[in-house]
């Protein structure tokens, strides 16, 4: 089978697995719920393999999402749209023209200063994996909103073999998300020494082991 074809599958069957992502997303018995209301106009930093995890626990909360324009893009598009998000299309490579990067900061430029959040994958849409790129703190820099960095746990998932390490939760598990130190970045900062600063949160983060029967 081509990937022409698989990709024109893949789209046919977007409305049916819109639905089963949703039921899946209903099923996990969620703990310490974020309350996504009192903290508007925020940028929530997720490795790229956590995407569809903090997409199940965000559902229908009108959160911006960024999606390349290119053929995985367009999956990830219609994915984010079925559960409730605004998406918009392109890259926060600030320069890279043939990626979108220019019209797609904008747009996110202008939620965010209408008191909109976005999430945005930083180490996506390609890698290398677990390392932040630096459009999401010249985002942050050009609109003063705070970097929210945020791992998501389950206690029973499927992590792929992608370079990603894409995590899939299994049905009824529980799933936990934790938040760390918003990161500020202010006209005067340099943007290399923010971006390791969110990197090496988002890793300590991540490294956290959570005791199940706690919580």
């Amino acid at each position: 089978m081509s990937a022409d074809l698989r990709f024109r599958i893949v789209l046919f069957l977007m409305p049916l697995i819109v639905l089963l992502v949703r039921i899946l997303g209903r099923t996990i018995r969620w703990r310490k719920r974020y309350d996504f209301e009192s903290y508007r106009g925020k940028i929530y930093a997720v490795w790229h393999g956590h995407a569809l995890a903090l997409a199940l626990f965000a559902m229908d909360r009108n959160i911006y999402a960024l999606a390349s324009k290119f053929r995985d893009g367009e999956i990830a598009a219609r994915l984010l749209k079925g559960l409730g998000f605004k998406v918009v299309r392109g890259s926060t490579e600030e320069g890279k023209v043939e990626k979108g990067g220019r019209t797609g900061t904008l747009k996110l430029i202008t939620a965010l200063t209408k008191g909109y959040s976005v999430a945005i994958t930083v180490d996506g849409p390609k890698g290398p994996p677990f390392r932040v790129k630096k459009g999401v703190v010249f985002l942050a820099q050009k609109t003063g909103a705070e970097i929210v960095p945020v791992v998501v746990k389950f206690k029973k998932a499927k992590e792929l073999s992608s370079w990603d390490k894409f995590l899939i939760p299994y049905p009824f598990t529980k799933g936990l998300v934790i938040t760390g130190e918003e990161v500020t970045v202010s006209e005067k900062d340099d943007l290399e020494q923010k971006r390791l600063e969110l990197e090496k949160k988002l890793s300590e983060l991540s490294s956290l082991e959570v005791s199940w029967e706690d919580i």
